[in-house]
């Protein structure tokens, strides 16, 4: 249904631990809080090279993920970014995170 999914279902977020709780990079827009999903581990380290000033906190890295653990992951936010935009200003296309999960 969405041209953005991958055939493997496999993805990379930013990821760092906060205690033992594990918190993803995302952000707050008008429609929600929206997770950054990344294409794979190199998108998702490009973006974090580009932004690491602007990314509160130590310890991001990038990890992959898919299945049941995106999904679960996704569950917790209201909109998901794939691959968002590293130029300020740029459009993004962002999914509702039941159509998200629900094509995984």
């Amino acid at each position: 249904m969405f041209e953005h999914l991958r055939d493997d279902g496999r993805y990379a977020v930013l990821r760092r631990m906060e205690g033992e709780v594990p918190g993803y990079l995302s952000y707050g827009a008008d429609e929600g809080e929206v997770l950054c999903v990344f294409g794979g581990i190199a998108e998702a380290e490009e973006f974090y090279e580009l932004w690491r000033v602007r990314i509160p906190g130590e310890g991001w890295g990038a990890v992959q993920i898919g299945g049941e653990a995106l999904a679960a992951v996704a569950r917790n936010f209201d909109l998901v970014s794939i691959n968002p935009r590293p130029t300020p200003g740029e459009v993004e296309y962002l999914v509702p995170v039941e159509d998200f999960v629900r094509d995984l």
